[in-house]
C-alpha cells in the first residue's frame, strides 16, 4: 500500500521536460519516502503561444516526448471513449435514480458508482481510496460551478466521460506503476471540451504530471487547476487558429535566414502595423462594415484602399472591411461628371460591370437536406462542414478563401438582408438564401480571388437600363452575399425605378436621388481617346 503526496516541482526547463520525467522519481531531491507514504515533485506546466515556425514548434514537442522514453503520454486527440455495454446500461440506470432523487450528493454518487462496479478497482487499497476521494472532490467542484444542480445533461455527460477515461487511461497507468519511477505524465495539445477539462483536473489532483501546450494562449489549464505550483512558459505569438497536431515528427527545419524572415514579419507585418505583405491575410475571415455615405463619397471611397477607410481593422483572424453599398436613383444633370465617376471605376481591373439582368441563374430544387447536413451543434451553418460537402462548388479555391466564403454564407443565411415574399416563413427565406449562394458567377469568384483585403476593394457596379430583363431575386441574393463578404456594391437605375428594393431591406444600403430621370440612357462607354490617354498616364 502506498499513499501519494505530490508537491509542486520547484524548477523546470521547458526544453528538458522529457529528461525530467525520465529520471526516476526517487532520484529527485524533493522526494521523501516514509513507510507507506511517498512525497514527490509533481510537474505541471503550460506552454502558451507557439514559435513562428510551426514545423519547429511541433518538432520540439516530439523531441520532448521522445526524450521521456514513454514517460510522457499524449492524450489530446487520443481519448478512448469505449465503454462496455453492461457498464453503460448500469450507468444509465444510475442517472435515472439521480433524476428521481433530484440530484445525488457527490459522496453518494461516488458510492453508487463504486458499488455498481463503475469505478476501477485498483490492486493497491490506498490508491483505490485516493481515486474515489479525488472523484468526490471533482464532482463537488462541478456541482458548485453548476449552481448545485447535478441533474442537467452536462453533469451526466461529464460523469459518463470520466468513468470511461478512468478505466481507459487512469487504471492502466496505475496498474503498471513502478514506485521508484513514479507516475507518468500526460501531454495535451490545444483546446479542450468540458469533459476533457475535468478529466485533466482529476489526473492532476490524483498526482499525475500534466504538460499542456496551449498555442492559442487561452490559459484554460491555469483556470482549471489554479496558478499555484503551475509552471508557465510563453512563446512569441498566440495562434489565431489551432493547427492539427501532426502524427509524424516534422522533418523540415527552418534555416537561419528563414527564421530571421519570420521574426521580421512578426515585428513589421503584424495585424495592427498597417505595413502588410501581399495577401498576408489570405487565411483570415472577412467581415463587411457598411459605410453610410453621400453619392460623391460612395464613388470616392470606392477608389480607396480598405486600410485607409474609416473603421478598417484586423484582429483575431478576421479583417473588418469598410464597404460601400449604394443605390443610385436617376442620373445627374451634369452628364460629364456622372459618367466620369462611373468610368473611373469601370476602367479598373477589379471592377465588374453588370448591364444585363438577370445575371445569375436561379437554382431550382429543394436543398433542405444539404442545409440540414451543414448545420453545426449550435444550429448554425458550419463553414468546415460546408467545405467538405460533395455539393460545395468552390473547392478549387485556396482553403482560406473557401473558409471566408463559407463563413460569409453562414452569416448571410443566419441574418439575411433579403426580404420574405408573400407567405414565406423566415426559415424558408434562410433556405432560399443558402440554396442560391452555392453558385456565384465565375466573374465574382475571380474578383474575390484578386482581393487583397487591406488593399483596393473590388467593386460590383450594376447599371440597370431595364432593357432586356429584370433584376431577379437570385440576383439580389448574390448582391447581398457579395456585400456581406466585403466587396463594394453600387446599383444605378437611371429611370429611378425600384429593383433591389423589391428584394433587399432598404435599411441595408444607402439610396441617393439624383437630379433627373432618364428613360433612354444607355450605358456610355468611355471614349477611345480617353482610354488611350489614360493608358499612357
Amino acid at each position: 500500500m502506498v499513499q501519494l503526496n505530490p508537491i509542486p516541482a520547484k524548477t523546470w526547463d521547458p526544453e528538458k521536460i522529457g529528461e525530467w520525467l525520465k529520471k526516476p522519481i526517487v532520484d529527485h531531491s524533493e522526494t521523501k519516502i516514509e513507510e507507506n507514504s511517498i512525497t514527490y515533485p509533481q510537474l505541471l506546466g503550460q506552454i502558451t503561444g507557439m514559435t513562428l515556425d510551426a514545423d519547429e514548434y511541433f518538432a520540439s514537442i516530439y523531441d520532448v516526448i521522445e526524450a521521456s522514453e514513454g514517460r510522457l503520454i499524449r492524450l489530446s486527440d487520443k481519448m478512448n471513449k469505449h465503454i462496455e455495454q453492461d457498464r453503460l446500461r448500469t450507468l444509465q440506470d444510475l442517472f435515472e435514480m439521480n433524476k428521481k432523487e433530484k440530484g445525488l450528493s457527490p459522496n453518494r454518487m461516488t458510492a453508487f458508482l463504486d458499488g455498481k462496479g463503475l469505478l476501477p478497482k485498483l490492486k493497491d487499497a490506498d490508491l483505490n481510496r485516493r481515486l474515489r476521494l479525488v472523484l468526490i472532490d471533482i464532482l463537488k467542484a462541478f456541482q458548485a460551478q453548476s449552481g448545485g444542480d447535478t441533474t442537467h445533461s452536462s453533469f451526466r455527460r461529464v460523469t459518463t466521460d470520466l468513468v470511461k477515461w478512468m478505466f481507459n487511461h487512469i487504471e492502466p497507468e496505475i496498474e503498471k506503476l513502478e514506485l521508484e519511477k513514479g507516475l507518468p505524465g500526460f501531454l495535451w495539445y490545444g483546446s479542450v471540451t468540458e469533459s476533457e477539462n475535468w478529466f485533466l483536473k482529476l489526473a492532476t489532483d490524483f498526482g499525475f504530471h500534466v504538460i499542456v501546450y496551449d498555442p492559442k494562449g487561452e490559459r484554460w489549464f491555469e483556470k482549471a487547476v489554479g496558478s499555484e505550483g503551475l509552471h508557465s512558459h510563453s512563446f512569441q505569438v498566440n495562434a489565431d487558429s489551432l493547427l492539427p497536431f501532426p502524427e509524424e515528427k516534422p522533418k523540415r527545419v527552418g534555416t537561419v535566414a528563414y527564421r530571421a524572415t519570420q521574426e521580421v514579419d512578426r515585428l513589421l507585418h503584424h495585424d495592427d502595423s498597417g505595413l502588410y505583405k501581399p495577401f498576408q491575410f489570405k487565411s483570415y475571415l472577412t467581415q463587411s462594415v457598411r459605410l453610410k455615405t453621400t453619392m460623391d463619397e460612395a464613388f470616392m471611397l470606392a477608389k480607396e484602399r480598405a486600410m485607409v477607410r474609416p473603421s478598417f481593422s484586423v484582429g483575431s483572424g478576421r479583417v473588418n472591411i469598410p464597404v460601400v453599398f449604394s443605390k443610385v436613383m436617376g442620373i445627374e444633370k451634369d452628364r460629364k461628371r456622372f459618367w466620369d465617376n462611373v468610368h473611373n471605376l469601370t476602367e479598373r481591373e477589379d471592377t465588374k460591370l453588370i448591364r444585363s439582368f438577370p445575371f445569375i441563374e436561379e437554382r431550382k430544387g429543394n436543398q433542405q437536406f444539404h442545409y440540414r447536413a451543414a448545420l453545426g451543434k449550435n444550429g448554425k451553418l458550419d463553414p468546415e462542414k460546408m467545405k467538405t460537402a460533395h455539393w460545395w462548388k468552390y473547392n478549387k479555391l485556396p482553403d482560406g478563401v473557401q473558409t471566408a466564403i463559407a463563413a460569409a454564407i453562414a452569416r448571410h443565411v443566419e441574418k439575411p438582408i433579403l426580404q420574405t415574399q408573400g407567405s414565406e416563413s423566415f426559415e424558408e427565406l434562410q433556405l432560399y438564401a443558402f440554396s442560391q449562394s452555392m453558385s456565384l458567377p465565375d466573374s465574382v469568384i475571380q474578383l474575390i480571388q484578386l482581393f487583397d483585403y487591406p488593399q483596393f476593394v473590388p467593386t460590383m457596379l450594376f447599371y440597370n437600363e431595364e432593357k432586356d430583363g429584370e433584376l431577379s431575386r437570385a440576383d439580389a441574393n448574390a448582391i447581398a452575399l457579395i456585400h456581406v463578404f466585403g466587396l463594394d456594391v453600387i446599383v444605378i437605375n437611371p429611370q429611378g425605378h425600384q429593383d433591389i428594393e423589391r428584394w433587399i431591406d432598404v435599411e441595408s444600403f444607402d439610396t441617393h436621388w439624383l437630379d433627373e430621370r432618364s428613360f433612354n440612357e444607355p450605358y456610355r462607354e468611355p471614349s477611345v481617346v480617353k482610354k488611350i490617354f489614360k493608358k499612357w498616364l
